[in-house]
């Protein structure tokens, strides 16, 4: 809800309001608001179109409840965070480019012409799962443990049929550590941990491409002890969470299904 008093717009935040602008200009080029393409509780992406065609997203950090502007600067240092992984990663063949920053809760990056796997429908080329595994080795070099990859809504088929990781939100970097120990505990618990996201590739494929996969893939279908360790201390609890947290139905609504929303108002409640 917005209100106007004396030419001053002012929004309720108490409610937890979320505003985009009309236009936005990235490389001199404008570009104008089109559609909501996600809006769940921590975060809203909203695709904005050129004259020419050119599409970026930007993804704006909050929290969606009452009182969610009280953590503001949470969902800032959360952005920032995002934002500085996702320069890590910016120049991985099927990542989306990153583009500029947006006030201190959001950044843009390029839209991807697709759907998310979640919504594919048909058979998968034979060689996604090899690009994708390509993508994620790729983002392990750069000492990254991507961690969301169970969420077919963070997998995005091209209109090209390949593949498109994004959402960096969770994502975690593990920064080298020059102290021998220190070091190699650090390097073991995160070759331990990305472990989890091949884990999550190879049940897509199995469940997407069954007829594809290799026996030593099959293999990776099963968790290790650690990472079975890491599942019950970390990985159902979060889930359980967010499940308390979101509301009945939104695991395929709200995270998976980037929705078509017609309101072209740039106040999203």
């Amino acid at each position: 809800m917005v209100f106007y008093y004396k030419g001053l717009k002012i929004v309720i935040y108490l409610l937890g309001m979320r505003e985009t602008p009309e236009s936005i200009t990235i490389g001199g080029e404008e570009f104008f608001y089109e559609k909501i393409l996600k809006d769940d509780f921590f975060s809203v992406n909203v695709l904005y179109k050129s004259e020419s065609g050119r599409r970026y997203v930007i993804k704006l950090s909050d929290f969606r409840f009452i009182f969610g502007v009280f953590l503001r600067p949470l969902a800032q240092f959360f952005s920032r965070r995002e934002y500085r992984i996702y320069e890590k990663v910016k120049d991985i063949s099927g990542v989306p480019a990153l583009g500029p920053r947006f006030g201190k809760r959001g950044y843009f990056h390029f839209f991807v012409e697709g759907i998310t796997l979640h919504e594919y429908k048909g058979i998968l080329p034979d060689d996604f799962f090899n690009n994708l595994k390509e993508i994620i080795d790729e983002v392990h070099r750069r000492r990254i443990f991507y961690l969301d990859l169970n969420k077919l809504g963070n997998i995005i088929v091209g209109t090209d049929n390949k593949p498109y990781l994004i959402d960096f939100q969770v994502s975690i970097y593990f920064k080298p550590i020059k102290w021998f120990l220190v070091g190699r505990v650090i390097d073991w618990i995160f070759n331990k941990l990305i472990r989890e996201d091949i884990y999550h590739l190879y049940k897509h494929k199995k469940r997407f491409r069954p007829d594809l996969i290799t026996p030593e893939e099959l293999s990776f279908t099963k968790r290790t002890g650690f990472n079975k360790w890491y599942n019950m201390l970390f990985g159902q609890p979060y889930r359980k969470v967010k499940r308390m947290i979101y509301p009945s139905g939104s695991n395929e609504i709200i995270w998976y299904k980037w929705r078509k929303v017609k309101d072209k108002s740039k106040t999203m409640p």
